[in-house]
Protein backbone atom coordinates (compact mmCIF):
# COMPACT_ATOMS: atom_id res chain seq x y z
CA UNK A 1 0.00 0.00 0.00
CA UNK A 2 1.73 3.06 -0.78
CA UNK A 3 2.16 6.42 1.45
CA UNK A 4 -0.64 8.39 0.15
CA UNK A 5 -3.31 5.28 0.29
CA UNK A 6 -2.23 4.94 3.85
CA UNK A 7 -2.85 8.64 5.01
CA UNK A 8 -6.25 8.32 3.40
CA UNK A 9 -6.94 4.92 5.74
CA UNK A 10 -5.73 6.54 8.71
CA UNK A 11 -7.93 9.51 7.83
CA UNK A 12 -11.27 7.67 7.08
CA UNK A 13 -10.28 5.44 10.63
CA UNK A 14 -10.29 8.68 12.49
CA UNK A 15 -13.23 10.09 10.71
CA UNK A 16 -15.24 6.83 11.94
CA UNK A 17 -14.20 6.97 15.22
CA UNK A 18 -16.00 10.30 15.34
CA UNK A 19 -19.07 9.91 13.39
CA UNK A 20 -21.94 8.25 15.60
CA UNK A 21 -23.64 6.05 12.69
CA UNK A 22 -22.51 4.20 9.28
CA UNK A 23 -24.54 6.63 7.59
CA UNK A 24 -22.19 9.81 9.22
CA UNK A 25 -19.13 7.89 8.41
CA UNK A 26 -20.56 7.59 4.58
CA UNK A 27 -20.80 11.33 3.86
CA UNK A 28 -17.56 11.89 5.35
CA UNK A 29 -15.60 9.54 3.06
CA UNK A 30 -17.69 11.16 0.04
CA UNK A 31 -16.63 14.48 1.24
CA UNK A 32 -13.16 13.34 1.53
CA UNK A 33 -13.20 12.01 -1.65
CA UNK A 34 -14.45 15.29 -3.59
CA UNK A 35 -12.34 17.44 -1.79
CA UNK A 36 -9.14 15.86 -3.15
CA UNK A 37 -7.31 17.42 -5.65
CA UNK A 38 -7.97 15.22 -9.31
CA UNK A 39 -5.41 15.10 -11.79
CA UNK A 40 -5.26 14.48 -15.86
CA UNK A 41 -2.58 13.31 -17.81
CA UNK A 42 -2.22 14.08 -21.23
CA UNK A 43 -1.79 11.90 -24.57
CA UNK A 44 -1.09 12.47 -27.93
CA UNK A 45 -3.54 14.95 -29.58
CA UNK A 46 -4.95 16.78 -26.46
CA UNK A 47 -5.67 20.29 -26.46
CA UNK A 48 -6.97 22.32 -23.32
CA UNK A 49 -9.79 22.49 -24.92
CA UNK A 50 -10.02 19.04 -26.12
CA UNK A 51 -9.82 17.95 -22.64
CA UNK A 52 -12.43 20.57 -21.26
CA UNK A 53 -14.99 19.25 -23.40
CA UNK A 54 -14.73 15.64 -22.48
CA UNK A 55 -14.40 15.92 -19.10
CA UNK A 56 -17.10 19.40 -18.90
CA UNK A 57 -14.12 21.41 -17.46
CA UNK A 58 -13.98 25.38 -17.65
CA UNK A 59 -11.33 25.79 -19.93
CA UNK A 60 -10.45 29.19 -18.38
CA UNK A 61 -10.08 27.62 -14.77
CA UNK A 62 -8.09 24.27 -16.13
CA UNK A 63 -5.95 27.21 -17.52
CA UNK A 64 -5.40 29.21 -14.07
CA UNK A 65 -5.47 25.75 -12.34
CA UNK A 66 -1.75 24.33 -14.02
CA UNK A 67 -0.26 28.38 -14.29
CA UNK A 68 -0.74 27.96 -17.61
CA UNK A 69 0.62 30.95 -20.33
CA UNK A 70 -1.00 31.78 -23.57
CA UNK A 71 -0.57 29.86 -26.41
CA UNK A 72 -1.25 27.33 -23.49
CA UNK A 73 0.93 24.32 -25.27
CA UNK A 74 0.38 20.92 -23.35
CA UNK A 75 2.70 18.14 -23.87
CA UNK A 76 2.14 14.28 -23.50
CA UNK A 77 2.49 12.86 -20.14
CA UNK A 78 2.10 16.37 -18.52
CA UNK A 79 0.36 15.92 -15.64
CA UNK A 80 -2.65 18.91 -15.29
CA UNK A 81 -4.46 19.52 -12.32
CA UNK A 82 -8.29 20.06 -12.79
CA UNK A 83 -11.05 20.49 -10.75
CA UNK A 84 -14.41 21.24 -11.96
CA UNK A 85 -16.59 24.69 -11.36
CA UNK A 86 -20.40 24.25 -9.33
CA UNK A 87 -22.84 25.19 -11.54
CA UNK A 88 -24.82 28.24 -10.71
CA UNK A 89 -28.72 27.65 -10.01
CA UNK A 90 -29.52 30.45 -12.25
CA UNK A 91 -27.68 29.55 -14.68
CA UNK A 92 -31.05 28.54 -16.64
CA UNK A 93 -32.58 31.86 -16.12
CA UNK A 94 -29.68 33.84 -16.72
CA UNK A 95 -28.99 31.90 -20.23
CA UNK A 96 -32.33 32.75 -21.18
CA UNK A 97 -32.55 36.43 -20.53
CA UNK A 98 -29.83 37.22 -23.32
CA UNK A 99 -30.82 37.48 -26.75
CA UNK A 100 -28.69 35.08 -29.00
CA UNK A 101 -28.42 34.92 -32.33
CA UNK A 102 -29.75 31.87 -34.17
CA UNK A 103 -26.40 29.89 -35.43
CA UNK A 104 -28.38 29.20 -38.76
CA UNK A 105 -29.19 32.63 -38.81
CA UNK A 106 -33.20 32.16 -38.96
CA UNK A 107 -35.26 29.65 -37.07
CA UNK A 108 -34.99 25.61 -38.41
CA UNK A 109 -37.57 23.24 -37.82
CA UNK A 110 -34.55 20.74 -38.03
CA UNK A 111 -33.26 20.42 -35.06
CA UNK A 112 -32.61 17.09 -33.09
CA UNK A 113 -32.00 17.11 -29.91
CA UNK A 114 -29.27 15.24 -28.45
CA UNK A 115 -28.53 15.14 -24.95
CA UNK A 116 -26.58 18.43 -24.87
CA UNK A 117 -26.09 18.79 -28.53
CA UNK A 118 -28.73 20.64 -31.46
CA UNK A 119 -28.24 19.15 -34.47
CA UNK A 120 -29.28 20.99 -37.41
CA UNK A 121 -30.06 18.97 -41.10
CA UNK A 122 -29.55 21.70 -43.55
CA UNK A 123 -27.53 21.77 -47.31
CA UNK A 124 -23.93 22.19 -47.46
CA UNK A 125 -22.71 25.95 -47.59
CA UNK A 126 -25.94 27.53 -45.63
CA UNK A 127 -24.29 30.16 -43.58
CA UNK A 128 -23.24 29.92 -39.93
CA UNK A 129 -23.71 32.69 -37.60
CA UNK A 130 -21.78 33.63 -33.93
CA UNK A 131 -24.92 33.71 -31.55
CA UNK A 132 -23.22 36.76 -29.59
CA UNK A 133 -20.23 38.42 -29.91
CA UNK A 134 -17.07 37.03 -28.44
CA UNK A 135 -13.55 35.51 -29.76
CA UNK A 136 -12.61 32.52 -31.70
CA UNK A 137 -10.48 29.92 -29.33
CA UNK A 138 -10.37 27.08 -31.72
CA UNK A 139 -10.55 27.54 -35.49
CA UNK A 140 -10.24 23.92 -37.65
CA UNK A 141 -10.11 19.82 -37.09
CA UNK A 142 -8.33 20.71 -33.69
CA UNK A 143 -10.24 17.95 -31.95
CA UNK A 144 -10.58 14.36 -33.34
CA UNK A 145 -14.31 13.44 -34.06
CA UNK A 146 -16.20 17.23 -33.99
CA UNK A 147 -14.72 17.68 -37.66
CA UNK A 148 -14.14 21.37 -39.16
CA UNK A 149 -14.80 22.75 -35.67
CA UNK A 150 -15.36 26.64 -34.57
CA UNK A 151 -15.33 27.60 -31.00
CA UNK A 152 -16.23 30.92 -29.43
CA UNK A 153 -15.79 32.41 -25.88
CA UNK A 154 -18.61 35.16 -25.21
CA UNK A 155 -18.76 37.09 -21.75
CA UNK A 156 -19.96 35.93 -18.93
CA UNK A 157 -18.16 32.77 -19.17
CA UNK A 158 -20.00 31.26 -22.27
CA UNK A 159 -18.42 28.97 -25.21
CA UNK A 160 -20.77 28.14 -28.59
CA UNK A 161 -19.22 25.28 -30.63
CA UNK A 162 -20.47 25.06 -34.11
CA UNK A 163 -18.92 21.36 -35.48
CA UNK A 164 -18.67 20.06 -38.59
CA UNK A 165 -17.98 22.83 -40.73
CA UNK A 166 -17.48 23.16 -44.53
CA UNK A 167 -15.37 26.30 -45.20
CA UNK A 168 -14.38 28.49 -41.77
CA UNK A 169 -14.23 31.99 -41.92
CA UNK A 170 -12.45 33.32 -39.07
CA UNK A 171 -8.96 32.32 -37.13
CA UNK A 172 -8.20 31.54 -33.93
CA UNK A 173 -7.98 35.01 -31.76
CA UNK A 174 -10.64 36.81 -34.19
CA UNK A 175 -13.21 39.26 -32.82
CA UNK A 176 -16.55 38.58 -33.88
CA UNK A 177 -19.99 40.46 -33.72
CA UNK A 178 -23.01 38.85 -32.82
CA UNK A 179 -24.69 37.53 -35.93
CA UNK A 180 -21.36 37.23 -37.62
CA UNK A 181 -20.85 34.80 -40.49
CA UNK A 182 -18.22 32.43 -39.32
CA UNK A 183 -18.59 29.15 -41.27
CA UNK A 184 -20.38 27.22 -43.63
CA UNK A 185 -22.53 23.88 -42.59
CA UNK A 186 -21.00 20.74 -44.06
CA UNK A 187 -19.63 17.18 -42.95
CA UNK A 188 -16.56 16.84 -41.89
CA UNK A 189 -16.46 13.88 -40.18
CA UNK A 190 -20.31 13.51 -40.17
CA UNK A 191 -22.50 10.86 -42.04
CA UNK A 192 -24.36 13.77 -43.71
CA UNK A 193 -24.23 18.01 -43.61
CA UNK A 194 -25.18 18.82 -40.49
CA UNK A 195 -24.80 21.73 -37.75
CA UNK A 196 -23.99 20.00 -34.56
CA UNK A 197 -24.39 22.96 -31.75
CA UNK A 198 -23.61 23.44 -28.45
CA UNK A 199 -23.53 25.99 -25.53
CA UNK A 200 -21.51 25.58 -22.47
CA UNK A 201 -21.50 28.09 -19.57
CA UNK A 202 -18.36 27.75 -17.18
CA UNK A 203 -17.82 24.41 -18.70
CA UNK A 204 -21.19 23.10 -18.44
CA UNK A 205 -23.37 22.33 -21.43
CA UNK A 206 -26.53 22.92 -21.38
CA UNK A 207 -29.03 20.71 -21.86
CA UNK A 208 -30.55 20.19 -25.08
CA UNK A 209 -34.34 21.20 -24.23
CA UNK A 210 -33.25 24.31 -22.72
CA UNK A 211 -31.08 25.18 -25.65
CA UNK A 212 -33.21 24.61 -28.07
CA UNK A 213 -35.54 26.95 -26.46
CA UNK A 214 -33.55 30.17 -26.29
CA UNK A 215 -34.22 30.28 -29.99
CA UNK A 216 -37.43 29.81 -30.18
Amino acid sequence: MSLFNKKILITLILIASSCSSIDSFRQSYTNLLSSSDKSYIVQPGDSIWSIAIKYNLDSEQLIKNNNLKKPYIIYPNQELFISKVQGQNKFQEKSQSIEWHHPLGSKSNLAIKEDAWLIFKESIGVPIHSINLGKVVVSGPDIPGYGNLVMISHPDGYLSLYAHCDKIFVEQGDEVTKGARIAQLGNSEAAYPMLRFQLRKNGQPLRAEVLNSLFN
